[in-house]
């Protein structure tokens, strides 16, 4: 199954030692633009094989809402982030999907990253799943358990926090580094207790009797049942920093198909649960369950600013980056207050 989630490609651009970073520079000629027989300016998008990063875009091809805006847009769904970063800096592709985690580590190791608008928060997709044997009566008892983990993932975050929120000494948790896949195969087995991971591994868990305990946004735990603020996992759309300077209005017209993009999912998950499963060669059902976990919404908010905020000190406290880095520093909300000053709410 051809798969690439947002966790995995965060946790691959960490460091040079994860999976391997590749850090963009604003060069090439990206802030040229050409024009189609129809006058709709040509663009290559970079999208991944993943609901989350590419939902949106997804739809915003597929039912037109790119070309409605004047674009005429090249969507390549790729598998490997080093190739999206490389394609950005050479000026081979002008939008791309980025996360907070991800954009936090890029401009800390000095790449120029510009967000022009949040598009889905996936916290909800970042999980903490337990094998079909783990019994606690309390989120104390996972103290002494071994946990699969993946270095440099977000998820982690949301597992601290956890920690944090309900008195967990997570010192005493043994940490066992996995791949995802290695995960689902120890969990099964009994070699792990539980596992940080994201969708579709939790989802796949759960089919041999695994049992969530907690999500970036949702808790299970016999103690603390609801909804949480452990981890808001945000995609959103950025632009290459030439292009962006000499072609605003195409900037904000990207923005404006992503939002009809939103609001089609929001309104029509089936179809687009199956548009987009067709994309990114997943089943239907595990898509529209991912998508379902996810809150596709445009926009600046409190809630993004608040996890960017507290992303950037988690990785600087834990050594992931060098530098407290700003949030204004990679944001940038005046195109979507022109698009519409409802999206900039923060």
């Amino acid at each position: 199954m051809k798969f690439t989630s947002i966790a995995k490609r965060s946790a691959a651009l960490l460091t040079a030692a994860l999976m391997g970073t590749t850090v963009m520079a604003s060069c090439g000629d990206s802030s040229e633009s050409s024009k189609d027989e129809k006058g709709n300016t040509k663009v290559v998008v970079i999208g991944e094989l993943d609901p989350q990063i590419s939902g949106q875009q997804i739809i915003a091809q597929e039912k037109g809402f790119f070309e409605e805006e004047g674009l005429n847009v090249d969507l390549q769904l790729l598998t490997d982030p080093s190739v999206s970063t490389t394609m950005v800096a050479s000026g081979q592709a002008q939008f791309y999907s980025i996360s907070n985690y991800q954009a936090i580590n890029l401009v800390d190791k000095g790449t120029t990253v510009d967000i022009i608008a949040p598009a889905v928060n996936a916290g909800n997709t970042q999980v903490v799943i337990g094998g079909p044997n783990l019994e606690i009566t309390s989120a104390k008892d996972l103290e002494g358990k071994k946990m699969g983990y993946t270095d440099g993932a977000g998820v982690i975050v949301a597992v601290k926090n956890m920690c944090d929120d309900l008195g967990v000494d997570y010192s005493k948790i043994q940490l066992v580094n996995l791949q995802a896949v290695d995960m689902l195969a120890a969990l099964e087995s009994g070699e792990i207790d539980f596992f940080a991971a994201w969708e579709p591994w939790g989802i796949k868990a759960e089919e041999f009797g695994g049992k969530v305990l907690f999500t970036g946004t949702k808790s299970y735990l016999p103690e603390n049942t609801g909804d949480v603020n452990y981890l808001n996992f945000i995609v959103a759309m950025a632009v290459n920093d030439d292009f962006l300077k000499s072609n605003p209005d195409e900037c904000k017209a990207y923005i404006r198909a992503m939002v009809k993009a939103t609001d089609y999912i929001n309104n029509n998950l089936d179809d687009a649960s199956k548009i987009i499963a067709e994309k990114i060669n997943l089943d239907q059902e595990t898509c529209k369950q991912i998508m379902e976990k996810n809150v596709y919404k445009v926009g600046y908010d409190a809630t993004f600013k608040s996890s960017c905020e507290e992303l950037a000190q988690y990785m600087k406290d834990s050594g992931l980056n060098t530098s407290l880095v700003a949030y204004d520093s990679y944001t940038n909300t005046e195109l979507a207050k022109e698009v519409d000053p409802a999206l900039v709410t923060e």
